[in-house]
């Protein structure tokens, strides 16, 4: 119904969104972050929480904020192309989306 709120209980469904982060003295991380349907990436850079965890091809790990220099957004092409290196996501997602 519309005008009430959530329960505390009630979750949000999740897209994995395919990204590329940089750091300043760290290798690239290539991985995907988690995100909702009304969200956008740099939302969840600027969101209270210190920590972003990141779903990797060897599993979720949970980023320092402050030590994030960059991130990108990976094309369709990118993901093409190093898809390998990628955990599993919702391509179709992404493609009805325009990411």
């Amino acid at each position: 119904m519309s005008g009430q709120s959530l329960g505390a209980n009630q979750k949000f469904p999740k897209y994995r969104i395919p990204v590329r982060i940089l750091f300043a003295d760290q290798p690239t991380i290539i991985g995907t972050v988690f995100v909702r349907q009304d969200q956008r990436v740099l939302d969840l850079l600027c969101d209270e929480r210190p920590f972003l965890p990141v779903a990797t091809k060897s599993g979720t790990i949970l980023i320092n904020k402050t030590h994030i220099r960059q991130i990108n957004v990976l094309s369709l092409t990118e993901i093409t192309e190093i898809k390998d290196l990628l955990p599993e996501f919702d391509a179709d997602y992404l493609k009805k989306n325009s990411w």
